[in-house]
């Protein structure tokens, strides 16, 4: 069944967009041999369980102010830390992702974690740049030579950067005043980030009374954190946030105006949930009334139109991420 939606989907998409899958195709092939190490690395670090993530990092409970669309999205200041980081290259989210999961394998709940790894390991010892798999190569150019270390290394400094700009603050640098190594040791934030009065608290790991939801472990120990984009782990995230008080069996609508003005999410990251189908991640009921961009058939012309409902497939995290994806990528 899988396999028959892999190969319709793939069948639906124009040319623009297959020429795009393919490109993501040569990334995958470049970051698989990475991700069993990086996964095994992570694994080492402690118990192994669900990640639970604080609710206001994906919604906000007081909409955006103005009149958001599709065309026009609230401004990054006005949306959810998530979806304010979204970046088709970047790593800021997911290394974020990374290291809650890191954090609760290693502390109880409601205790603060505390931050030893160094960002660069020598030796058996781990480092953040362990933690990620990205496609990076070695590079040489004349005299010049980089090493995937050194560039993984770039990539994590780069996202560390993001994470504690002063629009953001989900990390805190407490060596920023040095003239070296100001990256080394940083402290993660509250999933809420920078608030409008008050400082940033500390990340602590969520309690069971805490509004939370949950990630599946399979996310991170699979391979899917490094394989999946930014908006397809939005996505991910806003439905495990609105089925959080639901049946795990029952799927969740989401209207556009919640989508918008709570979670900060605009029409590219929705169309996020073709692909996850495919990769049989999510179960979509889609409304037969829609055409493919989403619009409503017939509309202005007695066409009407239902929700989409979205249910997450926990299982599907399970699966190996690099053979899932690869399997869809290269459907006939």
């Amino acid at each position: 069944m899988i396999l028959f939606k892999l190969n319709l989907f793939l069948l639906s998409l124009p040319a623009k967009e297959r020429a795009r899958l393919a490109r993501r195709l040569d990334r995958l092939v470049v970051t698989e041999p990475l991700i069993e190490g990086a996964a095994a690395k992570l694994k080492a670090l402690g118990r192994h369980r669900t990640v639970r993530v604080r609710s206001r990092f994906v919604y906000q409970s007081q909409p955006a102010p103005g009149d958001a669309s599709d065309r026009r999205l609230p401004p990054p200041s006005d949306r959810p830390p998530a979806t304010r980081m979204l970046s088709p290259r970047g790593i800021a989210l997911r290394f974020y992702l990374i290291a809650l999961c890191a954090a609760q394998m290693r502390t109880k709940a409601g205790g603060r974690p505390r931050n030893d790894l160094p960002l660069i390991a020598g030796g058996d010892e781990t480092g953040w740049i362990d933690l990620i798999a990205v496609p990076v190569k070695p590079q040489r150019s004349g005299n010049f030579s980089a090493s995937p270390s050194s560039k993984k290394h770039r990539q994590v400094i780069s996202a560390l950067h993001h994470l504690s700009d002063p629009d953001v603050q989900l990390v805190r640098l407490p060596k920023a005043g040095k003239k070296s190594g100001k990256f080394e040791g940083f402290q993660l934030c509250d999933e809420g980030g920078v608030r409008a009065d008050g400082e940033v608290p500390d990340y602590s790991v969520p309690r069971a009374t805490d509004l939370t939801f949950e990630l599946p472990l399979g996310l991170f120990t699979n391979g899917w954190i490094h394989l999946l984009e930014d908006t397809e782990l939005a996505f991910l995230m806003m439905v495990a946030h609105a089925s959080q008080r639901t049946d795990p069996e029952e799927r969740v609508k989401i209207e556009s105006g919640t989508r918008l003005l709570h979670y900060g999410l605009g029409r590219d990251a929705y169309e996020a949930h073709k692909t996850l189908e495919a990769f049989g991640l999510l179960d979509v009921d889609i409304d037969e009334s829609r055409h493919e961009d989403g619009r409503v058939m017939n509309y202005g012309k007695g066409g009407q139109a239902r929700l989409h409902a979205f249910r997450l497939l926990p299982d599907g995290f399970d699966e190996p991420a690099a053979a899932t994806i690869t399997k869809a990528l290269k459907a006939p």
